[in-house]
């Protein structure tokens, strides 16, 4: 399952340092969100939590210039816990190698910008 992970500079930075992140709740598809948005598909469905994510993101940022930052990760089922409306609460940590990309949301901007894996590590004094 896709889901996405509003994160602190800092904890991504140490999320790349360890590999491991013990991440409390990420924006995920729950039957209570798909059961709100019917009317979307998958593709629309991501777009949407994506889009909570990069809101959330924004609040986590180091100062009022910086982006927020989002990892999209690819969550295995034994990881899912409690879900509430468009969220799940996590039972195990992350591995870096779910990450399947980084979002980044500015304020002013209407699209989230998207980097590769393997762009995160070069980009991220660019996210300060």
């Amino acid at each position: 399952m896709r889901a996405y992970l509003p994160i602190l500079h800092s904890d991504l930075l140490e999320f790349l340092k360890s590999g491991s992140f013990d991440a409390a709740i990420v924006f995920a598809p729950t039957e209570s969100f798909v059961s709100e948005n019917l009317e979307c598909d998958e593709e629309e469905l991501e777009y949407l939590l994506s889009w909570k994510a990069g809101e959330a993101a924004l609040d986590l940022r180091t100062s009022e210039t910086s982006p927020g930052i989002v990892l999209a990760l690819e969550l295995e089922s034994s990881q899912g816990g409690e879900s509430q409306e468009a969220s799940l609460t996590l039972n195990s940590p992350l591995r870096w190698n779910q990450v399947q990309c980084a979002l980044i949301s500015y304020a002013d901007e209407d699209e989230l910008l998207w980097f590769a894996t393997q762009e995160i590590s070069q980009e991220l004094q660019n996210w300060l």
